[in-house]
């Protein structure tokens, strides 16, 4: 809503207030007011006559004339019965009909009248009988005959005017209107002026006047042009016209004042322009306090007070001093004797100097600056509020050429009613300003320093609306207000500085351009609501970014600018919404720190869990050599104990069983490594957060390091049918590089974890190749549009800067390894080189792994001065590439070859031989039957699947198992498990011709299918009829802890065992499962069965 909108309602509200009548003078004055209007009035309602007339004529009604016969008039040029030039006792002559025949014509350039021809006596009969007033010119000279209605235009020169010319009847406007009756005679288009002022002698003073004036031109027949000169007299419309065009200016000077100050200063821009009714002016207030109550003032508003001079409008300095104060009663009786009783009256009261109540210093002012003017009179206005009260007075002059008649005297009343009405409201609008200030210091009474600056401007007379903005200017937040059409009426500083709105732009919904543009539904639910009249508060984005200079943990605070609105209706007394007002206030710091500790939180939970699964399966990769080693252990101990049998001090023991015991052997130290290189990969962790770890630079042939290395994984990579190809690249050749320091077991440490992970990402594609590619240069390597290095992840000191790097020349040794495996997308590439982090969730599961290699790996780097990448495509492959800072030196002076680290055959773990084996080899001839024998044994023997990953674990447990008397298949994963069921006799159709199948032995972290997604599809099986029986399942699993175990069982799990374990301690629980129910393996029949 607009203020003026805003102040017009408030004013509104004022006069209906003031309006009310308040006592009995106020009933007389509204009486006398009505009376004084109905004078006014140019035109009763009831007089004005209406055609067609409203009564219908009766019919017969018409009078008959009786006009003179025609044959009566005997003379030939005789006009008729009417014509007054000619004597007729039946017409009535008026005074100026009979001084009009009586005047002397023969003396004029007419003649008599009995000479006058027929066209003039013809104009002379329709002049007289015209209602308005007319002149007429006739002859060269322009001789003027007028009507009776003429002779007030006249003034006070009738009848001297009757007969002259017009240069001697109108002399002071010859040369004025000479000109128009030679151009209306010229062309005989008549000219008319309207509303056109005269000063006339009339009345006994010189009079201001208007008329409409008409020359109406037409020939006569001796050849002349004789001119017809109707008058209007406008003089009282213009004058009207004029007085109300001044009320209504005034009004819109005065109806905006909010206090009397700026009333008496409204007042006086008002009274400033020239205006004829009101020459001069003078304005006196009140010279108490204006937020006084008006109950107490009242007392004293026609006794004793002082009243100071606002101003003077066209009041010159003069002789007298027109005083400033009027202080005392000595002062007025100096300057108004009867003031106070003249303040008591209900009406304005005349002041002239002729009864010397006009005051003397004003008219001394007035006569010596009036000029040709003389005024003497003047009109005293007593200004009022309410009631009784009276705030101040006006002496205005009046007009010198006007009577102060009854039009003037309305003109005064409807003045004084307008400023006592804008008056009132102007107290009453103060009065208000003020309690409402009152209030306000009451309810902020902690807030002592806008107290004070309160408690200071309850005795100031200030705009309220000036006061609102300038303390809204100065809150700590953005204030708005809004019209109900969505236009922005006001905002201060901060709303336009928080929401960067341009402030010259002010259309509907503008401010819709400052939100952002997905809270555009907030904002117009809570439109809607606040339309209606609710209260509302809600929060949003707008489209300025918010940016703040502090970096907090790492993280540079930013985001959306994010504000929190509140906002109510302004309503009308009838619940009409006016506009609505509110605040907002800037909460994105708090949005930010919100949601910086919420993504901390959600770190701090993944990292917990991260650091859960990454025990798990550390406990996990523990447990399962542990295991191998204690069954390799036992069979070492038991078969020696088989030939520990007499006193003889030395035993023979057949090749088979010492090959048996390297290979337990060689088991047992492939276990221990994979432990140790677990261990290590912790203790590296360790070191690297708290920077204990130390580069110790060697000299080495970097080529002889990598080519070392890759010797340990022949078993592996022939097990795996992987092609693995080693190049040199030309850079390396050309630099001539040899020899150099650098710390080879670091070097070794993150390559070993690169092939490592290519053999394990590789061995299960169709496209099985490894490819390492060794490279140097002097500068650093750059990332490129294939492969991009990361970043520094840290301030870690680079430990290839020291002294212990030597002096060489600096280069840079690089090495990729390229692998055909699945690769990486964009996701899994960034959660690449992350703290127990791997490509996917599904990663470990399908391939296994710490989830710590590839930190260790680039903080291992770094450490050397260089950085670790990736290059990778889904479905293509992956090239890992990193870089170290070495230096040149010389040959040691004992060289000495790279210790080769052992190569393991993992075929020959087929070869370790059981209790079985080794009865066999001591008594030839005997096992075979035996073993026979047990396969044959339809009943106790145990037939049994071992699903397990680890191909070390799967060779010892199956050997253990077949020592102990089972016959024993082997599964890679948990689908493998699924498919060898579909072919036992469990499945629905292979009953007498599946294989055989008694209890199936699980690991739980398997590749492609672990433990617990496979005993869950088993019992589906059973649940959906398509297995016969229930199929037992124990888990054997390094999961160790209660939750795990736990969650085994409900997956379907019959019994779970933990590693590392021995069997003697699994057969009794394989017994226990089996004998449950008495279940017979499914296919073999129970000796209580029918014969088929």
């Amino acid at each position: 809503m607009s203020e003026a909108s805003q102040r017009g309602r408030s004013r509104s509200k004022y006069f209906d207030r003031s309006s009310q009548p308040s006592s009995r003078s106020n009933q007389q004055a509204q009486s006398s007011l009505e009376e004084q209007l109905a004078a006014f009035r140019l035109v009763r309602e009831d007089s004005i006559p209406t055609f067609p007339s409203v009564q219908p004529r009766e019919s017969g009604s018409e009078k008959s004339i009786d006009f003179p016969r025609r044959d009566s008039i005997k003379s030939s040029d005789d006009l008729g019965p009417f014509d007054i030039t000619q004597p007729n006792p039946t017409i009535e002559l008026s005074p100026h009909l009979r001084f009009f025949l009586d005047f002397d014509w023969g003396a004029t350039e007419l003649g008599p009248v009995n000479t006058w021809s027929i066209e003039l006596r013809r104009m002379i009969n329709f002049l007289m009988n015209d209602p308005r007033a007319a002149a007429l010119y006739w002859g060269e000279s322009r001789t003027i005959i007028y009507n009776e209605p003429y002779v007030l235009a006249t003034g006070q020169r009738h009848p001297g005017m009757m007969g002259k010319t017009f240069a001697e009847a109108w002399f002071e406007v010859e040369g004025d209107f000479t000109p128009a009756f030679e151009k209306a005679a010229e062309t005989g288009v008549s000219y008319t002026v309207d509303d056109a002022r005269f000063y006339i002698e009339r009345h006994g003073y010189l009079e201001e006047t208007y008329y409409s004036i008409s020359i109406i031109p037409f020939s006569a027949n001796d050849g002349n042009v004789a001119f017809y000169n109707p008058v209007i007299d406008t003089t009282r419309q213009v004058i009207t016209d004029r007085r109300m065009a001044f009320l209504l200016r005034l009004g819109q000077y005065i109806s905006s004042s909010r206090e009397p100050k700026e009333f008496w200063q409204q007042l006086l821009h008002g009274l400033e322009p020239d205006h004829l009714d009101l020459p001069f002016a003078l304005l006196y207030s009140a010279g108490w306090d204006v937020n006084e109550n008006l109950s107490e003032t009242s007392e004293v508003s026609h006794g004793s007070r002082s009243w100071n001079l606002e101003g003077l409008i066209r009041v010159s300095e003069g002789p007298s001093i027109i005083p400033a104060r009027l202080s005392s009663d000595e002062d007025m009786s100096h300057f108004l004797p009867d003031l106070p009783e003249l303040l008591k009256e209900d009406s304005s009261k005349v002041l002239r100097t002729a009864d010397k109540t006009l005051p003397k210093a004003v008219a001394d002012n007035l006569q010596a600056n009036s000029g040709d003017f003389s005024y003497d009179s003047a009109v005293l206005l007593p200004i009022r509020s309410t009631g009784d009260t009276t705030l101040g007075f006006l002496i205005l002059g009046i007009n010198p050429r006007k009577r102060f008649d009854e039009d003037y005297k309305v003109f005064i009343g409807l003045l004084s009613r307008q400023l006592t009405t804008s008056m009132a409201a102007a107290v009453l609008f103060e009065d208000e300003i003020r309690r409402g200030r009152l209030a306000a210091e009451e309810a902020d009474r902690d807030r002592n320093l806008l107290s004070r600056k309160l408690a200071i401007q309850t005795h100031e007379a200030l705009e309220i609306e000036s006061r609102f903005r300038r303390m809204a200017d100065l809150a700590p937040v953005g204030m708005f207000h809004i019209d109900p059409a969505g236009v922005l009426i006001y905002a201060n500083n901060d709303y336009y500085a928080l929401t960067e709105h341009p402030r010259d732009v002010s259309y509907p919904m503008s401010w819709y351009n400052v939100i952002h543009t997905e809270d555009h539904g907030i904002v117009d639910r809570e439109w809607a609501k606040l339309l209606q009249g609710d209260n509302v508060s809600f929060e949003l984005r707008l489209r300025r970014p918010w940016v703040a200079d502090e970096v907090v943990a790492g993280e540079k605070a930013e985001g959306s600018t994010w504000i929190i609105a509140a906002a109510y209706a302004e309503k009308a007394e009838d619940d009409t919404v006016l506009g609505v007002l509110g605040c907002i206030t800037d909460i994105s710091r708090q949005k930010w720190t919100e949601g910086f500790q919420k993504r901390k939180m959600l770190e701090a939970v993944e990292l917990k869990r991260q650091q859960e699964s990454f025990i798990d399966m550390t406990s996990h990769e523990m447990r399962n050599p542990l295991s191998a080693i204690i069954q390799c252990a036992d069979w070492i101990g038991d078969s020696l104990a088989e030939f520990n049998t007499g006193n003889k001090k030395d035993v023979v023991i057949p090749r088979e069983i010492i090959d048996g015991y390297a290979d337990a052997a060689s088991t047992i130290i492939l276990c221990a490594q994979h432990q140790k290189r677990i261990i290590d990969d912790i203790l590296t962790l360790s070191k690297l957060d708290s920077d204990l770890l130390f580069i110790t630079p060697v000299e080495v042939q970097p080529t002889s390091v990598i080519e070392n290395a890759l010797k340990m994984f022949d078993g592996e990579l022939q097990k795996s049918d992987i092609e693995l190809r080693f190049r040199i690249e030309p850079s390396y050749e050309q630099l001539t590089i040899d020899w150099v320091k650098l710390d080879p077991s670091r070097l070794l440490q993150v390559f070993i974890n690169l092939i490592t992970n290519a053999i394990k990402f590789t061995q299960l594609e169709p496209k099985r190749k490894i490819q390492v590619i060794m490279g140097a240069s002097l500068e650093k390597p750059q990332s490129n549009q294939e492969l991009e290095y990361l970043p520094r992840s840290g301030n870690h000191k680079d430990e290839t800067l020291g002294t212990n790097s030597g002096s060489g020349e600096m280069l840079y040794v690089s090495v990729e390894v390229q692998d055909s495996g699945r690769g990486l997308d964009e996701q899994e590439k960034h959660m690449l080189f992350k703290r127990f982090s791997q490509a996917s969730p599904k990663t470990h599961v399908q391939y296994g792994g710490s989830g710590l290699g590839l930190f260790i790996s680039r903080r291992l780097t770094e450490v050397q001065g260089g950085q670790i990448g990736v290059a990778s495509k889904a479905g293509i492959g992956s090239t890992f590439a990193f870089y170290v800072r070495a230096r040149r030196c010389s040959p040691p002076d004992n060289p000495s070859p790279v210790s080769k680290l052992k190569n393991i055959d993992l075929r020959a773990q087929t070869r370790i031989l059981g209790p079985t084996a080794i009865e066999r080899i001591k008594n030839p001839g005997v096992g075979k039957s035996d073993t026979k024998k047990a396969a044959d044994a339809p009943v106790g023997l145990k037939y049994v699947l071992v699903v397990e990953d680890n191909i070390i674990n799967q060779k010892v447990l199956s050997k253990q198992l077949k020592s102990a008397g089972c016959i024993v298949s082997v599964a890679n994963h948990g689908l493998e498990a699924l498919e060898f069921l579909e072919k036992s006799r469990f499945w629905v159709g292979k009953q007498t011709n599946g294989e055989h199948l008694s209890i199936v032995l699980m690991d739980l972290e398997m590749p492609v299918m672990d433990g617990l997604t496979c005993v869950k599809k088993i019992r589906e099986l059973q649940q959906e009829g398509k297995l016969i029986g229930h199929v037992p399942v124990i888990a054997v699993t390094a999961n160790a802890r209660s939750e795990q175990i736990a969650t085994a069982k409900e997956c379907g799990m019959d019994s779970v065992v933990t590693k590392p374990f021995r069997i003697p301690e699994l057969l009794p629980v394989m017994e226990r499962q089996l004998r449950l129910k008495e279940r017979p393996a499914v296919g073999e029949r129970s000796s209580s069965a029918p014969a088929p």
